[in-house]
């Protein structure tokens, strides 16, 4: 089966130019006619990679599953942003929470999907991008995060009920302390941590801190969104803009949400959101090597989310299965999340 090609492009919102990567894997029929017969995709990254973290497990995602000799009946869009003050797209122009980072996403979207549909049935290019409400309109989605990115999994799904049908977390983790982040103009510059040496030190740093469990052309790829990502967050941090991290993103508030929206029935659609929870078992022994009970926080994540139902597990296994798994792993990570989609007729 020939897999869809990957495209990528940039698009305006409310907090910057944002830049993705989208594989369609839908028939030009459906396309034009908008038929989302299986919910687009979106994948949000860890930090401080970018939408290269999903390039390997785009097209594997789009084509669905499909086997060889299949049609792409079966396809759907699937798209990897760069966060706002990640990779390519702009850093935002104030500080902001990943609820409002997740909306911007969602807003972007919303109006590449309305553009792509507008291009298939008309030749003319005076389409116009959609407002933030375009996914009320019908527009379903499957979200798919990677460590910082399953916070933006869960924003989303908290704050928008119905509109995210499924969400697929890599890797979870929390700080069972945080209790979030309170946006706020830029008030004075931030301190760096990250040190320019005369002798370019601290980019051999960055090479060596993942060598241990890295190749080095997978290394070399996230040492240059790593570059990226300081590099924006030296511009922002001189004007006091800030980014909420994963340290303060509250977790445990977000899926009290998600089981309060289904027990109050607040999904207007009447579908609750399905979880799976993938673990990396290198992942969790690493970050137990580092102190920060990797274990016990994804058995604590998959507590929370059972409580309610709705959830399912699947652990990845083998010294690939690191926090770096969806570009070590892409095969077996895109046919978990293909298998628990199709399951449930997304």
């Amino acid at each position: 089966m020939k897999l869809p090609v990957t495209h990528r492009g940039m698009i305006q919102t409310a907090l910057g130019a944002v830049f993705y990567l989208i594989s369609d894997g839908r028939s030009a029929t459906d396309t034009a006619a908008n038929e989302h017969r299986r919910p687009p995709v979106l994948c949000f990254h860890m930090s401080p990679r970018s939408s290269d973290e999903f390039s390997e497990v785009l097209p594997l995602l789009a084509s669905g599953g499909a086997g060889a000799g299949s049609s792409n009946e079966g396809g759907r869009a699937v798209i990897a942003f760069d966060i706002p003050g990640y990779g390519a797209s702009e850093n935002p122009p104030r500080s902001c929470t990943i609820d409002e980072l997740s909306d911007a996403c969602l807003q972007a979207a919303d109006s590449i999907l309305e553009r792509g549909a507008a291009l298939a049935t008309s030749a003319s290019d005076d389409a116009t991008t959609t407002d933030q409400n375009q996914h009320q309109r019908g527009h379903d989605y499957v979200a798919i995060g990677s460590l910082l990115g399953n916070y933006f999994c869960l924003s989303l799904a908290a704050r928008h009920p119905g509109a995210i049908r499924a969400g697929i977390l890599a890797n979870p983790w929390f700080n069972p302390g945080a209790r979030g982040m309170t946006a706020s103009g830029g008030n004075g510059s931030i301190p760096d941590s990250f040190v320019l040496e005369d002798d370019g030190s601290h980019l051999a740093g960055l090479h060596a801190k993942r060598s241990t469990w890295l190749d080095n052309e997978l290394n070399l790829r996230v040492v240059r969104s790593e570059i990226e990502y300081l590099s924006n967050r030296r511009v922002r941090y001189a004007k006091g803009i800030s980014i909420e991290g994963g340290n303060d993103y509250n977790f445990v508030a977000a899926v009290e949400r998600i089981h309060r929206n289904k027990e109050s029935g607040d999904d207007e659609k009447g579908r609750p959101c399905r979880f799976l929870c993938l673990k990396g078992a290198a992942c969790a022994t690493l970050f137990d090597a580092f102190g920060l009970d990797g274990t016990e926080r994804f058995e604590q994540a998959c507590r929370m989310f059972g409580s309610n139902g709705g959830l399912e597990v699947v652990t990845l296994g083998g010294e690939r299965s690191t926090l770096n798994l969806v570009n070590q792993m892409p095969e077996e990570f895109a046919a978990a999340c293909n298998e628990f989609l199709s399951g449930h007729g997304l």
